[in-house]
């Protein structure tokens, strides 16, 4: 019996730990799918409230929550991201990118958590204790405790995300010449922003090209997903090929452009602050110096 239930555990061990595997993959690519991650990686114009901030004070916001996020207690914790995902549906195609970034937060928490978190049920199975408490128990906090790390780090991707969705990235760069970041790492960032959206976009075209010549039609609608994650992997040699050739036409560009021949450069339009963006630099602070202060004083 005892020789059975350990053969049981680790089967229902690694049923779980396959089974958390196969969600995120499923949410990815079959619910997000490659056409939303360009949606969520791309500028596109609009006249809501993150769309008239100044870039640096979508800047300043986003790196107060990456400083705030170890300091912050359970509440804060639950309560900025949260804030974060709902501000989405602000966004133009608010209701879409709402969902897409919901489904990528509940991705990713899954992703990270879930493999640890299975790892214990062979121990729960045989009723062993951790620490001198009980496995279920201790089971409990490590998940919650999980959770609430992750879902931080989350709202600080969801955030980044908004920055690039709401900003161009000339005016990123502007902010960045602004407060002195070097050219090498100012230029890695932009050239960043605008190859994503280029990748995923390739790798879609790709994927299509293939469903359109027969890819997986004789399979099952439900194995959809992995027939994406099939394919996405044989559309990864010919997108890197298009990003060699199209680096060709950055690398002239920059140059007839003289970027970085000078120590300054002169932008056609100057950066602008007004209410708004002092609103947002506000909160920032206060939403560093408060999840700072309730660390120090362990409320």
């Amino acid at each position: 019996m005892c020789a059975l239930g350990l053969v049981t555990a680790e089967f229902l061990g690694w049923s779980l730990f396959l089974i958390g595997a196969a969600v995120p993959i499923y949410l990815v690519f079959g619910v997000i799918g490659l056409a939303g991650f360009r949606e969520i990686t791309r500028f596109q114009r609009h006249s809501t409230f993150y769309y008239n901030l100044n870039a640096g004070s979508k800047l300043c916001l986003l790196v107060s929550m990456a400083l705030s996020a170890p300091f912050e207690n359970w509440w804060v914790g639950l309560l900025v991201p949260t804030f974060v995902i709902a501000t989405y549906l602000s966004l133009k195609n608010g209701i879409r990118k709402f969902l897409i970034g919901l489904s990528l937060t509940v991705a990713f928490i899954w992703a990270t958590s879930w493999g640890a978190v299975s790892d214990f049920l062979p121990s729960l199975l045989a009723g062993r204790t951790f620490r001198g408490e009980n496995a279920w128990s201790f089971l409990y906090h490590f998940a919650s405790v999980s959770f609430l790390n992750n879902f931080r780090v989350a709202g600080v991707f969801l955030m980044a995300l908004i920055l690039i969705m709401t900003s161009t990235p000339t005016e990123v760069l502007h902010v960045l010449r602004k407060v002195k970041m070097p050219n090498g790492i100012s230029f890695s960032l932009i050239v960043g922003m605008r190859t994503v959206p280029i990748i995923f976009e390739s790798i879609n075209s790709i994927i299509k090209v293939q469903f359109m010549r027969g890819f997986g039609s004789l399979g099952r609608r439900s194995l959809y997903p992995v027939y994406v994650v099939f394919t996405a992997v044989l559309a990864i040699i010919p997108t890197m090929i298009f990003l060699l050739r199209g680096a060709r036409n950055t690398a002239i560009s920059t140059g007839t452009r003289a970027f970085g021949a000078y120590k300054g450069r002169t932008f056609l339009n100057p950066i602008l602050f007004g209410r708004n963006d002092v609103v947002v630099i506000l909160l920032a602070a206060f939403l560093l110096s408060i999840s700072v202060s309730l660390s120090v004083f362990g409320l």
